[in-house]
Formats: C-alpha cells, structure tokens, sequence
C-alpha cells in the first residue's frame, strides 16, 4: 500500500475532533548543484566523473572555505551530503602534500565505524594512500602503533581524545600534520557536556599548537538557532557558517496526532503501539522513537503481540537501542537496508546518520524536546527520493500541548539555542590539570583557558595538585587527572552509581542529592534501579536492579541566596538579571508515583546541600500583584511555566532547571522568581535564558493563557518535579502575571 492510503486510514480513524489530528504536506525539491571547483586535485575530478558526483552547493562553498583555511560550521540537514563536504578538501590536500593529517571526531563508535566506510572507498578510489583508520577504546592495542604510524585520516571520539592527549609523545609525527580536524554532529556538545568538550578542543589546540600544527576545523551541525556563536564557543575559533542546502528534498508528509484531545486518559505507549500497527499492515517500513529504552521494549513486545496473527510481519519487528551487543545492532541495520525489518523502535540512538538505508516513515513517541531532533529523525524517512510520512503522538506536556494546539507556529518558530558555558570554575580547574599533565602551563595558556588562569594555577600549585617548575606549571597528583575528569559530568569527581562491582553513571554532587536518595527510583538507559545506599564519604551510590512500574518524586525544601549580579535591566515593574546564586536544598521526603498518581510517600532525614551556580532573577514590583486574588499561586504557576518554557528557546530539559518563587526575596527587595542552572557551577542555562528571555516570557504566557483547562494542568501549570507538590498554584493569576512580564519586555528588553 502506499503513505496516501495510510494518511486515509489515520484520517478515518484520528480525526476527529479535529484538533486531534494536524496533517502538512511538502513538495520535495529538486538537487542545487555546483560546478565542480576548478581547483580541486585533478585525482579527485576523475573520481567524481566516474562515480557521476556532481558536488552541491553546499558541498562547493565548503571546499573553497576549507582550502582557503577558514574555520567553518555547516549547518545543513540531515542526509544532505556532509560527508564528501569535508572528504573532498580533506582529500584534496592528502593527494597535495604527503605530510597532511586529518582527525575526525564522531560521537559513536557506530557512526565512526560508518563514515570509515564511505571514506575507505575514496581512498581506495583516488589511491590517496590515506588509510583510514578507528582508534578507540575498541581498537586492539596491538594494531594502534601501526594507525599512528600508518594512517593518515584518523577517526576517533571525544573520550578518546581525552585519555590520548597525556600520551602525546607516541602522536607526535601524526599531530605535527594535522591540516584538519573535523567535529560531527557538534550540536551534540552543548550544557556540561559542551563545557568539557570546549575545554577539551583548546587542550587539543594548544598540543597541536606545540607540534606546529595549526588545522582548519570543520563543523557539521544540525540547524541551530545560534550556529556562529556556538561553533566559535565550541572551538575557540570565529567560525564561518554554511547553511545553503543543494541537496534535493522528497515530498514529506508531517502528521500531529493529540491522542489527549480524543480521551484525557489515553496512553503514550498503546497509542504509538496502535500507530506502528497500522503503519507495518500498510507496508510502510517505518521507524519509531521512543525516549527511553524501557518504552523502546515495550512497544517492540506489544507491536508484535498485535501482528501475531500474521507471522509474516510479527517476526519483522524490532527494537533497537544501547545496550545491544555492536553485532547485533550491525545486524538490526543491515536488515533496514535489506527490506528484512519493516518495523524498527529506537531510543535517539538511531537519530544520529549512521546509514540505515531508505525508510518510509517516522513515528515518534512525543516531541523528542528540540526542533533540530524533530528534524534529525523526520531525516531518517524518504531518503531515496520517494515520499515520506512523519507522524508526532504528542505527550501530556507542555511543550507538547503547545505545538498541538498551534501546529502552524511549530513549523515557523526559530530553532532552539545551544548554551555552552566557558568559566564553570569546577570543569575549567579540572582541564587545567589535564593540561598541566600535557604541556606545562604558562602565561601565554590565558589564550586557551582565559584570564583567569593565573588564579586557577595558584590555587592548584597551594593544594598541591600543581607544582612549579622553570618550563611551567606541572601537574603533581597522584593519578591521572584525564581519569578523575568525566567528560560527561562534572569535574569534581562526584558520585558513582554501581550496580554490583560495576560503575553503571556518574553523578555531580546535586544531581546525587536530589534524585539518589535511599529508596529512590532511578532509570538509566530506560531500566529501573532502586537506590539501596548512599556512602557520602566515599561517593558511592549503590542500586539495585528491579523490574517496577513507579517512579520517585521529592518533597524539598529550597532555598536561593544571589551572590553577585552579573547583568541587569529594568521595565515596567519589572527587573531582570543574570545572576550568580547559592542554592539550598533541603530534602523532606519523597513520593511513589505510579502513572501520574501518588500511591505512597516516605519521609526522609538528610542533611541540606548547597551549592552555587548560575541564575536568572526576575524581581516583580508589589503593585504589580495589586487585584490578582492570590500572588504567591501566580508566582508559583509563573514560575513552573518559564521552566517548562525553557526547553523550548534553549537547547535543554526541564529537569536541568530548578526554580523558587516567593513573595519577597532579600535580593528583589520584594516579590520575585529564581531559575536556576541545576549543575554545581552552572551549565550557560540561565545565562542563555537571560539573553533570550523575551522569548521564554512570550512562549510561558502563551503555554498558560492558551491551555484549554479550567485551573492548570500537566500541560500548562503543574510540574512533575514540584518539591512543595504543586500547591499554591493560580493559572488565571500566573496568565496575567506573564502577560504583564511579557509586554513589559517587549517595550524595553533590556537584553536587546
């Protein structure tokens, strides 16, 4: 059967009422092509005349970038042809000067194993003689000698990196050539993982810098709403954006189904089922995204309990996420390409361009938070030309709900901006310390670590950690610091959570105390765990594996001190800054949760943590309040909403974000409302907020006043997360409160 007749049966089926069910159609878009350059190594012309590559346009203005040397970020979509954007000026100067080197950066190991692929063909095809090569944490140690010898395009990822730079003597000869250095899928480093990887590529530049390399970086991103900003925060480099897409585009089908709208009850889980159902018996290979890899499971199990009566279809079905041995996940791909599989579901593991062939449709479980993922997995259907269906099954949440009830503003709105934050004094000390362990330290680092490297190094050399020396500043510790130092968490070494003798995730020290309490539930990679023990001491938190059906919800206390005030601005009653804060939080006890109902609560006796971080302070003048029935439910509800608002202006999760709201703060001098970064040290969160905070009032007023419930809701008010359990709470005052706050920016942003 064909997408028309499945967009019929869903018609039939979901629409009504009619704001159930939001269907778009657009025309594909033939190829913009350009002349092949002029200037590119007569080796690589004669391979795309055999292969019958005419180049993009994109693909063209980023040779001529590269080869000019310019620094560049290409923000094109998905299966646009980023590849041979970077392969061919790569190549071109591998065939030019036998001395270049290229290290490319890729955030899995399967999409790396991928792109060797593709570029071992060209190499191969040209006879560059650049044997292409993975080194990475999978690569035998008895063949990386000879890849460091031998190779001359490097493939490897961010960790890798990490752990080779201490060892930088055995890469001497291939650093001293590296011409280019190219990050995939860069939109993927931002909040605390982009502060480390930032910090992280200016460790890798000052090592490149010691062996005269001086390489031009390439950046491949998704769309972003700030692509100049973040790719030059990423690297430390002003870096040219290309966004002009030559690659031709199919006609696409975009469907938003509101399964709450037909009955408030519904489920998620049996709706998507149902739709991956009805798309399987239409003979529609399709791909469903879930958000975590329970979900993954339990539609996988349900979809082919539903086809059991057709074994044909029920045996092509499959789920797909980490976890999964690599040959079993090369398996589950390979029978994508085939046309074995017609069903696969996949946490985000498949959003990334590993090539899973040509798909019919993409169903997805939920907004997956961020238009550039909506468009990475409406990406993976339609490939080959032929017209693709892409249907969202929304959440009861507001972001969710928002875009349902205006779909047209999904599709008109700016993308989301990416935060990364450079001056986080924890992730900065511990890269200073790699560095140190690298490269002795100097004054001339300023230029990689900032100004205030020299307070950093003199606070380390008195713990000990550094030591000096007449060359620099030397790393003095006991273990390595690449080891102390998680990429993925903070840099204060933290909590680890093990499951048995094993170290499952690690945690910073607020994260630990707000979700690993004893009796917590906590879901890693979409399993459930029990927290057993907390050893504060040793930071070790010790879980057990349990098949439950509940979750756990604080009940706390918090409070927020500002300690500086970096920027302010003031309008119509209304004050604005960015803000430096301590927060305190106190614990009370917990709920069990099992759908969105409280079954049971435990109290429990912790000490209060505290810890600083970054903020956005809204301080509200008295009168304002002046007729609302109930100000502190207003601020309360206003408060949850801009939280809830956030994700969708800044590149986030709500549950990154914490917030107070009271009826008089000392910094305010009165009523006000606090959001803070919930990452020691701070994660830009806030700090972005502020920068785009007509935007987060604007779409919080309309997620509140536009709500079509009477007293608030999941999808407008009440927050998951609430320590006082959603009380007080006043839509009608929390509208009027946002709507003033947002005409008083409008007339003077003071970020403007």
């Amino acid at each position: 059967m064909t997408s028309s007749s499945l967009i019929e049966t869903l018609k039939d089926r979901y629409g009504y009422p009619d704001d159930a069910l939001f269907i778009r159609t657009f025309p594909g878009r033939e190829a913009q092509y350009a002349a092949i350059p002029e200037n590119l190594h007569p080796t690589l012309k004669r391979y795309l005349d055999s292969e019958g590559i005419r180049p993009y346009i994109h693909q063209a203005e980023s040779f001529h970038a590269a080869r000019a040397g310019e620094d560049m970020i290409l923000t094109t979509p998905t299966a646009s042809g980023k590849t041979l954007a970077f392969a061919l000026p790569i190549f071109d100067r591998l065939l030019s000067d036998p001395n270049a080197r290229a290290l490319l950066l890729y955030p899995t190991k399967a999409l790396a194993r991928d792109q060797l692929t593709a570029l071992e063909a060209i190499d191969r095809a040209t006879g560059a003689k650049a044997y292409p090569a993975v080194y990475d944490g999978d690569t035998p140690r008895d063949i990386r000698p000879k890849i460091r010898d031998r190779s001359r395009i490097i493939i490897s990822n961010m960790h890798e990196i990490h752990h080779i730079l201490p060892w930088r003597r055995q890469w001497a000869d291939f650093f001293g050539g590296v011409t280019f250095v190219v990050i995939d899928e860069a939109h993927r480093y931002r909040g605390i993982f982009g502060s480390h990887i930032a910090l992280l590529m200016r460790r890798l530049q000052r090592v490149l810098t010691f062996y005269d390399a001086d390489p031009t970086f390439i950046l491949a991103s998704a769309t972003l709403g700030n692509p100049e900003e973040f790719g030059s925060r990423l690297i430390g480099r002003t870096c040219r954006i290309i966004n002009g897409d030559g690659a031709p585009q199919n006609r696409r089908t975009i469907i938003f189904y509101n399964p709450y709208e037909r009955d408030p009850t519904s489920s998620l889980t049996t709706e998507v089922t149902d739709l991956l159902t009805a798309h399987v018996k239409h003979d529609i290979q399709t791909i469903c995204f879930t958000p975590s890899r329970r979900m993954t499971e339990i539609i996988a199990r349900r979809t082919r309990e539903m086809l059991a009566g057709d074994p044909g279809l029920a045996d092509r079905i499959s789920a797909y996420r980490a976890g999964y041995l690599a040959d079993e996940r090369r398996e589950i791909e390979a029978a994508l390409k085939d046309g074995t599989l017609r069903g696969v579901i996949s946490t985000n593991a498949l959003e990334l361009g590993v090539d899973i062939g040509t798909l019919d449709a993409v169903l997805m479980s939920g907004y997956p938070g961020t238009t550039l993922s909506f468009w990475q997995q409406a990406g993976r259907a339609g490939r080959s030309g032929a017209e693709s269906v892409v249907t969202m099954v929304a959440r009861y949440d507001p972001i969710d709900q928002y875009y349902m009830h205006h779909p047209e503003r999904f599709f008109s709105v700016a993308p989301e901006h990416a935060a990364i934050d450079m001056e986080n004094p924890m992730i900065l000390s511990g890269h200073i310390l790699c560095a140190a362990s690298e490269i002795p330290i100097r004054k001339r680092d300023e230029a990689y670590f900032g100004s205030d490297l020299d307070g950093y190094v003199k606070a380390l050399t008195s713990d000990g950690i550094l030591a000096v020396t007449a060359k620099g500043c030397v790393y003095a510790g006991s273990r390595r610091p690449s080891e102390l130092i998680s990429l993925s968490g903070s840099a204060s070494g933290g909590y680890r959570i093990m499951r048995g003798g094993v170290i499952i995730e690690t945690m910073d020290a607020a994260q630990a105390y707000r979700e690993a309490y004893v009796g917590a539930v906590l879901l890693h990679q979409g399993e459930s765990f029990i927290v057993r023990s907390v050893d504060r001491e040793e930071g070790i938190i010790r879980v057990e594996a349990m098949d439950i059906d509940y979750l756990t919800r604080t009940l706390s206390r918090n409070s927020v001190s500002v300690d500086r005030i970096l920027t302010s601005g003031r309008s119509g009653g209304f004050s604005l800054s960015s803000v430096e804060v301590t927060v305190t939080e106190q614990i009370l006890g917990y709920r069990i949760v099992r759908y969105d109902t409280v079954i049971g609560s435990n109290e429990l006796d912790v000490p209060p943590l505290s810890f600083s971080t970054q903020g956005l302070l809204i301080a509200c003048d008295e009168e304002i309040f002046s007729g609302f029935a109930d100000p502190n439910g207003a601020l309360h509800a206003a408060e949850h909403a801009l939280i809830a608002a956030m994700p969708g202006v800044v590149i986030c999760d709500r549950h990154d974000i914490g917030g107070i709201s009271t009826s008089y703060h000392p910094s305010a001098e009165g009523p006000a409302i606090i959001i803070y970064d919930g990452y020691i040290g701070g994660a830009g969160l806030s700090a972005k907020a502020y920068e785009l905070i007509e935007r987060v009032v604007t779409l919080a007023e309309m997620i509140v006043s536009e709500c079509r419930c009477i007293d608030g809701c999941p999808a407008c008010i009440f927050s998951p997360k609430c320590g006082n359990d959603n009380k007080p709470l006043d839509k009608e005052g929390a509208a009027r409160l946002l709507l003033m706050m947002r005409e008083a920016i409008e007339g003077c942003n003071p970020m403007r």
